[in-house]
């Protein structure tokens, strides 16, 4: 460990110690594991050729705060065929703010950590390429400007025809503005579980594009940023933010693909819609959907695709948590409704900033609704009321599990429900309102909320008037004069 040693130049010449000089073998770090080095500004690389060779054992690199250091091994002059592999051993290499990193070696034909596990790479932004293994078990770079590519190697060739990723569970990438290509075209990924993109935008595909002629019929060409040929059966998360999609996987995809995915997340990006018959079918423990900020989005499910007629007997049984913002477009959640059962454990749904969007649900739907315990809508400003109107007479609804209800800068918002009926909420514990000024009464009907005592107004004002309907009345017809 060589940390905060602002003076240090170089870290080894020639050798290392005087027992080094007179020994017959001259080596010195055969025996070392693990190397860490922080903030040792002056230090523009850390070993030489020499002492690379000598590190056969080393299985953790870590290398932090170096201002000036512009490559870790430095290799001068040429080397032989038998020196070209290096660092078999290394398991882990971690690199952090390190500005002026270039190289990690500056010889891109030395076959470099082909046992590689774990590869970390943070706020290195002048490198421009970097070595993966397919032995990785978790990537992560983030914030690295120039990089441009990642090379792998095998034992026997240069380049490889195949790469089989058989270990890796998690890869990050975040901020990574010039890199067009990850993996070759030919990955697979049998283990992979966690995949978390953000603002990587020359980056159009998971894997690489094929070398087929370009001038193959525009049906055939992919647009899709997992190409229909990609297997993705393990995979549990999905995060992808800042990239301008407007398809994300093919219809006709590997059957087992996506299946075991639990956790969505959509941002800033240009989709027309985000789940298609053909994927709900595969979502049966998709635990949790985030959209945030798609432009273009119009709906969020399409059970009306290119393939409408699969039978699906329930619609996302596992979902517990939806959210949905800054949909600008947003107009609907379904398409078509479905005739089938969904969201039979939904917990929590929050809506915010979805400007055209009118109603959530229709008033046969909220049968479906059984295990939801919070409703957050917030700042959208077409919509009139949260189950839409479908003339009946005499309904009855129930959110048996309700407790927590939140209502806030909805101007057009006229009521929950314009329905005349029966509305029971057993353990509606908790109401907040803000900015409803169109809401005169919660809704028609009798209105059954026996744990409810007060409605929020901010975080300290509250008001009761011994129900709901009325409460909401008073506000209605008495704004700014709240009771405390």
């Amino acid at each position: 460990m060589i940390e905060k040693c602002p003076m240090l130049e170089e870290f080894t010449t020639k050798f290392a110690n005087i027992d080094a000089l007179f020994s017959t073998k001259r080596e010195s770090f055969t025996e070392l594991n693990e190397i860490m080095i922080d903030s040792c500004d002056k230090l523009v690389s850390v070993f030489s050729f020499k002492t690379l060779q000598e590190l056969r054992n080393l299985k953790k690199l870590v290398v932090r705060h170096c201002n000036t250091l512009k490559m870790v091994f430095n290799i001068h002059g040429e080397i032989t065929y038998s020196n070209t592999e290096v660092l078999q051993q290394l398991d882990e290499l971690i690199l952090t703010n390190i500005p002026k990193l270039t190289h990690i070696i500056n010889k891109e034909d030395v076959k470099f950590c082909q046992n590689m596990q774990i590869l970390q790479v943070r706020q290195c932004e002048s490198i421009n390429w970097l070595p993966m293994s397919l032995m990785l078990k978790s990537l992560e770079i983030s914030d690295c400007e120039a990089l441009e590519k990642v090379m792998i190697f095998d034992k026997e060739e240069k380049t490889i025809s195949k790469a089989i990723f058989s270990q890796l569970k998690f890869v990050f990438l975040e901020n990574l503005i010039n890199l067009s290509i990850v993996f070759p075209f030919t990955s697979e990924f049998p283990s992979l579980e966690t995949l978390k993109i953000t603002n990587c935008p020359t980056l159009m595909t998971f894997i690489g594009q094929s070398n087929e002629p370009k001038d193959l019929p525009k049906s055939r060409a992919s647009n899709y940023f997992f190409p229909n040929s990609l297997l993705l059966d393990r995979l549990k998360e999905i995060c992808i933010i800042n990239k301008d999609l407007q398809e994300l996987w093919h219809y006709n995809c590997p059957p087992k693909s996506f299946c075991k995915l639990e956790i969505l997340t959509l941002s800033n990006n240009k989709l027309l819609s985000s789940i298609s018959s053909s994927m709900i079918i595969r979502f049966k423990n998709l635990k949790k959907l985030t959209l945030d900020k798609c432009e273009l989005l119009i709906e969020v499910f399409n059970l009306e695709d290119d393939k409408p007629d699969y039978n699906i007997q329930e619609i996302l049984p596992q979902l517990k948590a939806l959210t949905l913002s800054s949909l600008s477009k947003l107009t609907c959640l379904w398409n078509k409704e479905p005739q089938v059962p969904f969201f039979s454990n939904l917990v929590s749904i929050y809506i915010a900033h979805c400007g055209i969007l009118k109603s959530l649900f229709s008033l046969s739907s909220v049968k479906s609704l059984g295990k939801l315990k919070l409703l957050k809508l917030h700042n959208c400003e077409k919509i009139e009321e949260v189950i839409s109107n479908e003339k009946y007479e005499n309904v009855f609804i129930s959110f048996p599990l309700m407790e927590c209800l939140v209502l806030k800068d909805l101007p057009k918002l006229v009521n929950f429900c314009q329905q005349n009926g029966t509305f029971n909420w057993p353990n509606l514990q908790m109401v907040r309102v803000r900015s409803i000024p169109c809401m005169e009464t919660f809704s028609r009907g009798n209105l059954n909320t026996p744990l409810l005592r007060s409605v929020h107004i901010t975080f300290t004002k509250k008001l009761w008037l011994g129900n709901l309907n009325k409460t909401i009345s008073y506000m209605h017809n008495n704004p700014g004069t709240h009771v405390v």
